[in-house]
């Protein structure tokens, strides 16, 4: 399954030509990345979350290129931006200025996101087939949960899409292969349906390389654990269970991730 669809994959290669004319870093992050590592057909999305390794301030000497072969900034959002053929994207200027300061600041709304976690979008990123001949750079399954947690942080109302995702993605983390039978598995004992979360937790740990980071991998999973929080997802149909079983299983993930996580802090020490 392809991750992008024709008229995303159209637009893409107007971004694509325009970054490298440019000699600047292009990576997919975001549902077309999710949609790369996990081909799911519940997944679907008009956006194209494409981080550039510019600042805003330079931003202009792609978009003004784009502007002159037909694209069209939103005048309701700032970040995206209408290709030609109707595909929408969200170009996120992640220049060293941003990332240094981990937050862009958007003038016009003067709302901030918080881009911790970003250096591993251009340092981690991994080549792959997104369309029939189209080849690009997209972050890799665990830089995208690090990504999704630091974005639902931001807006927990607003973003609960990323939430979603992340519940899939520790259904699915390493589901082919045979790492669920690995020792470190079978030695933490959790059972086989909270394994691919258990090993994310491993694998969040030593990705986090920053205090900043480590930091909001805790703060999600704290949010996550508080009894609290209901997670508003419909996860009984993609998962085969009932509501009952589907929120207990989700919780129960959550926590494997955490165990798998405090595990990854002891080897890291």
């Amino acid at each position: 399954m392809n991750a992008l669809l024709p008229e995303q994959a159209d637009g893409f290669r107007d971004l694509q030509r325009v970054c490298g004319e440019r000699h600047v870093d292009l990576v997919l992050i975001g549902a077309i990345a999710y949609r790369f590592w996990l081909p799911d057909e519940h997944r679907m999305t008009e956006d194209v979350d494409a981080v550039l390794g510019l600042d805003l301030d330079e931003l202009p000497k792609v978009t003004d290129t784009l502007i002159a072969v037909g694209w069209r900034r939103d005048p309701r959002c700032e970040h995206r931006w209408h290709a030609p053929g109707g595909a929408r994207f969200d170009l996120l200027p992640v220049g060293p200025k941003a990332r240094r300061e981990q937050q862009i600041v958007w003038p016009q709304s003067e709302s901030r996101m918080t881009v911790v976690g970003f250096e591993h979008v251009f340092v981690d990123a991994v080549e792959g087939e997104l369309a029939t001949g189209l080849r690009a750079k997209v972050v890799p399954l665990v830089v995208l949960a690090l990504l999704k947690m630091v974005s639902y942080l931001d807006d927990p109302h607003g973003r609960r899409h990323d939430l979603q995702d992340l519940v899939m993605i520790l259904r699915q983390y390493e589901e082919t292969g045979d790492r669920r039978f690995s020792d470190e598995v079978l030695d933490s004992r959790v059972e086989y349906r909270e394994a691919g979360a258990y090993l994310l937790g491993l694998d969040l740990r030593m990705l986090c390389a920053t205090e900043a980071e480590v930091g909001q991998v805790e703060r999600f999973l704290r949010k996550v654990g508080d009894p609290d929080c209901h997670i508003p997802i419909d996860v009984a149909g993609i998962a085969g269970l009932d509501g009952s079983d589907a929120d207990r299983l989700t919780a129960q993930q959550f926590a494997a991730l955490s165990s798998g996580f405090l595990e990854g802090a002891r080897g890291a020490t």
